[in-house]
């Protein structure tokens, strides 16, 4: 069967013949007498002129752009750029590979997948490294282009459809291993026309749902990370009249339960489907919802928890329905055949999945528990903490996070991190697995000073550890290479030009500052949050994880001062200009934050000149972690977290 032979006509059902010229690919429906062309590598069969969540002037721009030659990842920067600030944080909510971390859920570990999606929808491209065929279907034609390109640079294999207004689904009989409705039923949640049950005729073995709950307690806004809980009156007028069809958890259950598809299996996307961080089961114990100590402070939270009440009220649901199968879910035969990789593991059951993360990286990670029947107390084995990276860019700092720790136990074998267990394919997923810390996350007790205190003193001590290369009189090659480089990085992408001009002043400033300073040059974290540090309760350092985005040879003090100014913004809800602000002055720092800084200065001889400097330089060396590690760069992000 060729590329485009499982294609049938959207209204009557006959197959197509094709009509290829110099000019124009042509898919013929005789019965109706209808044309249908290829248009930019998309079959058009009826698409729209929709764009949303981007205008259609700036998209039609960017497509132009691409036709042109441009790369991807430039022609999506120039569209993010021309867009008003909402629809870009709708557009980048869309565009982001984590809408696809519920994926290894799924019996199958390939064939082909037909997503039924928004275009821009990132949870194409996990699915296709994932081993699928993956065929995007939209009502929109200039969406369906701009993904197509999209899937050329980041998704091999996937072939893009446009098709709206036809109460049938373009495809043969069961033409898909897999078919997944994304974005809610359709023909209400969305502007499909069809129904489910074209969904099941089309799916030969899996159906999965995304969909929110009509007594759903929370909301999403369409910006990341900001999400509203609707007053009594809304919740409830939604519930009896929901505005796009949305139903309970049993409602869907119904719908997807016919044709000899069995009960679908539930999960929550928490907190929300648009920009969710937990997979969690709401039909088995496992994966279950993190609740921390910060969350245990919220009783109606916990009242709720203890009395089942989280699978009906939860914001969305994944629902995963089956023809009759004897395959498992992918998960369980991964962390079978990671259970016989990992020698220690050999021969023990395999672990459970605790807990079920999507992180804003677009990374699935996986909160390992050895099972009942295993040793628990001091014995560690099970209990890992595996990656699954959903973009290329995230395998690569997958790659290097792994390498890392590896690296750390010959180099700095005093500094506490993760022990490496594996790195690799398995079933056509590549994921890393390492062994998890006890203890809990530092955000958990951010608020509590007297353990920021130890926190920030011992992390002061561990890093003062990490020197590379002994104090020496900073020349212009490092200068260049540690500051002039980072400033160009972030001038390139600022998009603003008070912005740039702040940038170029201030590395004309610090050059003639610190050129023959002495300075050590120091492994760089680049990006240590308290999220990135396990703690005990007390808030002693059990472990520092996430080096994913780290460098071998940096400047110091930065990652110090970062942790701290992340610790100000998350305590008081501050932004991030204003946490800089706070955490540069001496006289704005609180005791404890100044004597870890005093602390870890004492232990490198630092120059008064390097704190002072790091503290100025603090905004671009942010923004260079970012750039560099970021698969594309977000709209006039220095600008509008610092305000330069």
């Amino acid at each position: 069967m060729t590329r485009w032979d499982d294609l049938a006509c959207p209204r009557c059902g006959a197959p197509f013949s094709r009509a290829s010229s110099r000019e124009r690919d042509e898919f013929v429906c005789e019965p109706c007498a209808r044309q249908h062309a290829l248009v930019d590598g998309v079959a058009d069969l009826g698409g729209e002129l929709d764009a949303s969540p981007a205008a259609s002037e700036p998209l039609q721009r960017a497509l132009e752009r691409l036709r042109a030659g441009t790369p991807f990842k430039a022609a999506l920067e120039g569209l993010l750029l021309e867009l008003d600030e909402p629809s870009a944080e709708r557009a980048m909510l869309l565009l982001r590979e984590g809408r696809g971390a519920w994926h290894p859920e799924l019996r199958a570990s390939g064939g082909k997948l037909l997503l039924l999606a928004n275009a821009f929808s990132g949870a194409a491209v996990p699915l296709a490294a994932a081993g699928f065929a993956v065929t995007v279907l939209d009502v929109s034609l200039a969406r369906a282009a701009f993904g197509e390109h999209r899937n050329r640079a980041l998704a091999s294999g996937t072939r893009s459809i446009a098709c709206a207004g036809a109460p049938r689904l373009p495809f043969r009989d069961r033409s898909f291993e897999v078919v997944v409705q994304e974005g809610g039923l359709p023909g209400e949640a969305n502007a499909f026309a069809h129904d489910l049950a074209e969904c099941r005729r089309v799916a030969k073995d899996e159906l999965v749902l995304i969909a929110d709950n009509r007594l759903g307690y929370k909301r999403s806004a369409g910006r990341r990370g900001v999400f509203h809980v609707p007053s009594p009156a809304v919740w409830l007028r939604d519930a009896l009249a929901p505005r796009h069809g949305e139903r309970t958890l049993a409602g869907y259950r119904a719908l997807l339960a016919r044709d000899g598809f069995a009960r679908p299996r539930a999960f929550a996307l928490y907190p929300h489907s648009r920009e969710f961080a937990h997979v969690v089961a709401l039909d088995e114990p496992w994966p279950k919802l993190s609740i921390g100590p910060k969350e245990r402070r919220n009783r109606v939270k916990i009242v709720a928890d203890r009395a089942g009440l989280f699978p009906l009220f939860t914001p969305s649901y994944a629902l995963f329905a089956a023809r009759a199968t004897s395959e498992r879910p992918r998960v369980e035969r991964l962390l079978d055949a990671l259970a016989e990789r990992v020698p220690e593991h050999r021969g023990a059951p395999p672990p459970r999945v605790e807990q079920w993360v999507a992180t804003r990286g677009n990374t699935i990670v996986w909160l390992c528990a050895a099972n009942a029947d295993q040793r628990e107390g001091d014995d560690r084995r099970g209990h890992w903490c595996v990656h699954v990276p959903l973009s290329p860019q995230q395998r690569e700092q997958i790659e290097r996070h792994h390498a890392t720790i590896a690296a750390f136990a010959r180099r700095f074998p005093t500094l506490p991190v993760p022990e490496p267990l594996f790195q690799g394919e398995l079933d056509g997923v590549f994921l890393a697995c390492e062994r998890r810390l006890p203890g809990l996350t530092a955000p958990q007790l951010t608020g509590d000073h007297r353990a920021a205190a130890r926190l920030f003193s011992e992390t002061a001590e561990y890093l003062a550890r990490l020197v590379v290369a002994p104090a020496a009189p900073l020349d212009r090659a490092g200068f260049d290479a540690l500051i002039g480089a980072k400033c160009e990085l972030v001038a390139r992408f600022a998009a603003v030009d008070s912005t740039r001009r702040v940038i170029a002043d201030l590395a004309r400033e610090l050059e003639r500052e610190l050129l023959g300073v002495r300075m050590p040059r120091v492994y760089y974290h680049a990006d240590l949050r308290s999220k990135h540090i396990q703690v005990d309760a007390t808030g002693r350092v059990l472990g520092f994880l996430d080096w994913g985005s780290s460098e071998p040879e940096g400047l110091p003090y930065f990652d110090l001062l970062h942790l701290i100014a992340h610790e100000r913004k998350q305590e008081a809800g501050l932004g991030a200009a204003e946490a800089w602000r706070l955490v540069s002055k001496p006289e704005t720092l609180r005791p404890h934050e100044r004597a870890a800084l005093e602390l870890y200065a004492e232990r490198l001889s630092l120059e008064p000149e390097v704190p002072r400097a790091i503290a100025r330089l603090y905004p671009v060396l942010v923004g260079a972690m970012a750039e560099t590690n970021w698969d594309y760069s977000r709209p006039r992000w220095v600008h509008r977290q610092f305000g330069l």
